[in-house]
């Protein structure tokens, strides 16, 4: 269970306690690993290469970039089909550049998400419900750039957590009998 995520406000709450009532954090804090997700979903989303993406009218690969040029008429995409799991989360991040006029989403399947108008590195989490494709997808006047796209599944296994939570009771017990 390399790629675990955990709920970190209970685990965080649980190490204020600890510290409250004098148990070392370390303790815990060792058992757990707040942060780790899942490998990566997507394949060349640097777009170091002209390859791995279906690109509609008006999108291109250059510069380590996908460029959208603004002169499509309609809503276009440039996606990849990933097999993804429905009901599990997955986190997507991305960064926009260039942006001249228009906006952009994530549609990720069949669910779309927050128009994007602006220069900036986005964050955003999509419970997989139905679809085949990760799209990107430009308005109708989209002109701009995108680059650094990432799709990991954020993983949680209960049993692991309820483990780790085990062996952090059992050595704060040994320890307080020992002292």
């Amino acid at each position: 269970m390399a790629n675990e995520i955990y709920d970190s406000t209970w685990w965080g709450n649980t190490i204020d306690t600890a510290s409250s009532i004098g148990t070392s954090t370390e303790m815990i804090q060792g058992q757990f690993n707040l942060t780790k997700i899942g490998d990566e979903e997507v394949t060349n989303g640097d777009f170091t290469t002209d390859s791995d993406w279906n690109k509609g009218t008006g999108w291109s690969i250059s510069g380590g970039k996908a460029n959208c040029d603004g002169t499509q008429s309609g809503n276009t995409n440039i996606y990849q089909s990933i097999s993804f799991v429905v009901g599990k989360v997955y986190k997507v991040t991305y960064e926009l550049s260039n942006v001249a006029f228009g906006s952009v989403k994530i549609v990720f399947g069949d669910t779309g998400g927050t128009l994007r108008s602006s220069n900036g590195i986005f964050t955003e989490y999509y419970t997989f419900v139905s679809g085949s494709n990760f799209y990107i997808q430009g308005n109708s006047t989209f002109n701009g750039s995108i680059n650094n796209v990432s799709v990991k599944e954020v993983r949680a296994e209960e049993v692991e957590a309820v483990k780790c939570l085990a062996d952090a009771i059992h050595r704060i017990g040994i320890q307080d009998i020992q002292n």
